[in-house]
């Protein structure tokens, strides 16, 4: 099965949005590709000339395949907290990017520095935990970022984790990611 046919599902999804009409043929395709009723987490951006539209994801499969791509397309694009629902003009231009993601890891640490040297930058995307509060950065968020400190530094501002409840040892997660994009449908 191929990266493109991923994209094209996740593009497909937000197509139906805007048609308000299902032409995504789930039974034919689980049919086709069985992995895609296999358990696997994805994250779906959108971005607009290198500008973050919309995002949407899950750390820890909720759905099949098949579904985490469609759920997770359509509230990137209409459901983001952070950003206005997608128009057809921005979707026109908008290049979709899917990552999937390896299942999670935990790591046992005893300090800022043990942990950090368990971490390969650009690799590892972390998820932490502290209570009811948590958040996750993707491997392609080092990007954004100058240092492990940085990083570091923004997923704890992410889950409103302060420096003084690291003592408390949240959990700390890390997972890997393979991430592909297709191109606007218009330039």
């Amino acid at each position: 099965m191929s990266k493109s046919l991923l994209l094209k599902i996740a593009r497909e999804s937000i197509t139906e949005v805007f048609e308000a009409q299902n032409t995504i043929d789930k039974k034919q395709l689980l049919e086709d590709y069985p992995v895609l009723n296999e358990p696997l987490s994805a994250f779906v951006s959108i971005y607009i000339d290198e500008e973050l539209k919309g995002q949407s994801g899950s750390i820890e499969p909720q759905f099949s395949l098949l579904d985490e791509i469609i759920f997770h397309a359509k509230a990137a694009a209409f459901q983001d907290k952070n950003h206005e629902p997608l128009k057809v003009s921005e979707y026109l231009r908008a290049k979709l990017q899917l990552s999937l993601l390896t299942p999670r890891t935990k790591l046992t640490y005893t300090s800022l520095e043990n942990l950090k040297s368990q971490i390969t930058p650009y690799e590892d995307g972390m998820f932490i935990s502290l209570k009811s509060q948590q958040a996750s950065l993707l491997p392609q968020a080092w990007s954004q970022f100058s240092s492990f400190e940085a990083f570091f530094s923004h997923l704890l501002l992410e889950a409103d984790i302060s420096d003084q409840e690291l003592s408390s040892y949240p959990d700390i997660y890390i997972f890997q990611s393979e991430t592909s994009s297709d191109e606007p449908i218009l330039e």
